[in-house]
């Protein structure tokens, strides 16, 4: 009989809680639990430093729960930073300490945190009262006006005489600008900017040419809305000179820029940062980019400065976006720059040409869940990741061009749950493989569990040659077709599936219970979903339909998973189902809420 699932650790945990003399603060080397950075909507960025030398057999469980609510939920462990095993960074530092991003939680809201810290026999609990961050109010009345027509010089001087709580409306009509409009005013966290259109569609700026249309310098506190930004509508290969919304690098950190229903179209680069922003926002935008499906561009380097929507910094947050014609549709810092607590959820991406994101640099208590990519190069790029934990999870990627992974150098704390990825013949040297992981750097301390992956194209199935892979938690995933995998640095090569899971060597668990890779894997077959998806021949066939890979009752992936605290919450039946879509969690809502350009532009809903 189909059962909602409470978790057998919750016992224990409950259990903890009635019995202080077990979790009371004890002698462990532990700092002071914190939120890592500034609040975000929907996620808590924990962090908890160490003080001295710990064994690194600790383990870091966690509950939670509404302030004051008469039940805890059960999180996911905070994972143990492994700075022996992360490349050194050119920014900010990989710390030995525990971090965990909790997510799915309700913006502007109280919770009670406590962090149990066991080695060997001794226990010793953290505390913390930890508060979501709420979405910034509607905008109130506008007070100062800008008529249409008005020229760059008029529309610059409006900007440069704003004070906190200003609402300035744009009139319907189209500015030609001639050149960027710089922000260097700003408000207060009680009083903000906020520069807006009269309606979205009939106020658009347009920039043309090359450059950003708006650029951010040293502005706090504002807010964007309601408006179009035009580019210059024609591709400019790696110059990408073509910016929606830029932030000057020379600046201090931007603090509290909010970018929210805005079209940003005909561009190269839709929003883009080059040093570290602090509580950031992007929700319901629509980002259309300059780039088309056509080998040309995807083939080749012309798409890969292309970024939608690059965000480093500290507390910064970006969802329900659409965005088409990029090459890194989401990325989470450059090169020199830190990324801490910054998340990326419930996205639409459409043609991407190279990462659908992009997490090379990157620090720590990050999160990639519950988007939805379709016609990508790769679903996720690690080159490197300095440390962790980042959290990819829930997510669906169809028609992936290359590899879905691409961990090309030292990475650890990846954690990749519950994605599903649907492929067909890819590019290069990566057409033949369902996954090929080529050896560029160890990969340690890493968990890949839940996941579907099925391809529909010529060849075999995984040849992960990078070497590490100890600790690990590779299991309860899905396959198809059944043939090679490799693991040729790590526990050889096998002729399938099961003779991989029979022969790889021993390896030592991170969260799970599972001492060799593919324990609990499955086979499956090409379409376990309600409505079936096929791909073309190549990739090169772009995908029109958007599809929502839903597990049909009777096949392999259903009801078969592990249940994994803080992913898999509330699903249906014995076992959450593999995959990005799990029966018993609220259905996702992809995307710009807000607009429905995407399907007036070729493509169209799931059929059926």
């Amino acid at each position: 009989m189909t059962r909602y699932h409470i978790p057998t650790t919750r016992l224990a945990i409950l259990m903890a809680a009635l019995v202080p003399a077990l979790s009371s603060a004890g002698g462990l080397p532990l700092g002071t639990l914190i939120h890592d950075g500034p609040a975000t909507p929907e996620q808590l960025s924990l962090y908890l430093p160490l003080t001295a030398a710990l064994p690194t057999t600790a383990r870091a469980s966690v509950q939670y729960r509404v302030e004051g609510a008469p039940t805890w939920r059960e999180g996911h462990p905070l994972h143990r930073i492994r700075p022996d095993f992360a490349q050194t960074p050119g920014a900010g530092s990989v710390p030995d300490a525990f971090a965990w991003p909790l997510i799915d939680l309700v913006p502007g809201t109280r919770y009670e945190v406590e962090v149990t810290v066991t080695s060997g026999a001794e226990s010793d609990v953290r505390s913390g009262l930890f508060t979501t961050r709420s979405l910034p109010a509607a905008a109130g009345a506008p007070n100062k006006f800008i008529a249409s027509g008005s020229s760059l010089a008029t529309i610059q001087a409006a900007m440069n005489a704003l004070n906190p709580g200003d609402v300035i409306q744009f009139a319907d009509g189209v500015y030609t600008l001639g050149g960027n409009i710089q922000l260097s005013r700003s408000g207060t966290a009680a009083q903000p900017i906020v520069i807006r259109g009269a309606t979205r569609n009939g106020v658009v700026l347009a920039r043309g040419g090359s450059g950003r249309v708006i650029q951010v310098l040293d502005a706090n506190h504002v807010v964007l809305e309601n408006m179009t930004l035009q580019g210059s509508g024609v591709d400019s290969g790696t110059a990408a000179s073509s910016t929606g919304i830029g932030f000057w690098s020379g600046a201090p950190s931007q603090t509290d820029v909010v970018v929210r229903q805005l079209t940003i179209r005909g561009v190269d680069v839709g929003i883009k940062a080059y040093a570290e922003l602090r509580e950031f926002l992007a929700y319901d935008n629509t980002l259309l980019g300059n780039n088309t499906w056509t080998a040309d561009l995807i083939t080749t380097n012309a798409t890969w400065n292309d970024d939608g929507l690059c965000i480093p910094g500290f507390g910064n947050a970006a969802f329900n976006n659409t965005l088409r014609g990029f090459g890194d549709s989401l990325a989470y810092t450059v090169d020199g720059a830190e990324a801490v607590g910054v998340h990326f959820y419930r996205n639409e991406i459409i043609s991407t040409g190279d990462d659908t994101l992009e997490a090379d640099y990157a620090h720590r208590n990050l999160t990639f869940y519950d988007n939805r990519a379709h016609n990508a190069a790769t679903l996720l790029s690690l080159d490197p990741l300095y440390g962790g934990p980042l959290l990819a999870a829930r997510n669906i990627s169809i028609n992936t061009q290359r590899s879905p992974f691409k961990f090309n150098n030292t990475n650890t704390g990846q954690f990749v749950y519950n994605n599903t990825i649907i492929r067909t013949t890819g590019n290069g040297s990566h057409a033949n493989w369902a996954w090929a992981q080529f050896n560029n750097g160890q990969q340690r301390a890493w968990g890949y569990r839940n996941n579907v992956l099925l391809y529909q194209g010529t060849g075999n199935l995984l040849a992960f040659e990078a070497g590490g892979n100890d600790p690990i938690d590779f299991d309860h995933n899905a396959w198809y077709p059944d043939g090679a995998v490799w693991w040729s640095n790590s526990g050889g090569s096998y002729p399938s599936l099961a003779a991989a899971a029979a022969g790889v060597p021993v390896t030592t668990p991170l969260y799970g219970t599972a001492t060799r890779r593919h324990d609990n894997d499955v086979l499956t077959t090409v379409n376990p979903w309600t409505t079936p998806i096929t791909l073309g021949a190549t990739f090169l066939t772009e995908i029109l339909a958007i599809y929502l890979p839903t597990p049909a009752a009777g096949w392999s992936i259903k009801n078969s998973g592990i249940a994994i605290a803080g992913i898999s919450d509330g699903f249906l039946g014995a076992a959450p189902d593999r995959g990005a879509v799990i029966e018993g969690r609220m259905p996702v809502a992809y995307g710009d809420r807000s607009v429905d350009e995407l399907f007036a532009d070729g493509f169209e809903q799931e059929p059926g």
